[in-house]
This record gives structure tokens, sequence and C-alpha cells, in this order.
């Protein structure tokens, strides 16, 4: 069983007409979309870097996106090198 919707404020709020029964537990998925340059832009600028990055914790990070997108890595094509 699928539904979709849209977080607000931490809380996911259910597309019109979708139902989960009550006290049903999920496990929420990011679907992501393209968004334009300029909102892309203003994401970045509103969210500043408000501390030190050091590079383990973009290694720690990046690891982290390999493992969630496991599926996506595999589907890439391999290059002829």
């Amino acid at each position: 069983m699928t539904a979709k919707g849209t977080v607000k404020g931490n809380i996911v709020v259910l597309d019109e007409g979708e139902k989960l029964p009550d006290g049903a537990r999920v496990e929420v998925r990011v679907i992501e979309v393209s968004l334009p340059p300029e909102e892309a832009i203003k994401r970045v600028l509103d969210n500043p870097i408000t501390k030190p990055v050091g590079m383990l914790e973009l290694l720690k990070e990046d690891r982290a996106e390999w493992e969630e997108r496991f599926d996506r890595w595999m589907a890439q094509p391999k290059s002829n090198d």
C-alpha cells in the first residue's frame, strides 16, 4: 500500500483522497523533484552552512547517500574507459 503527500513542519500531509489506517507504521521515501535553477539557488542561500564541515563529515554523508540509493548506482551505465 502506498500513499503520497507533502511534508509540512515535519509532518506528512497526505494528498487529497489518500488514506492510511490509524496506527499504521509507515516508512517515508523522499521523491526527488528537479528544481528550476532560481529555486535551487534560493534554497542554498536560505540555508547557509553555520559551522565548518570537515572531509570526514562529507565522506560519511556521501557513503550514506550511496547506500541509500544503491539501486540507482547499480542502474548507471558503465563507461568504456
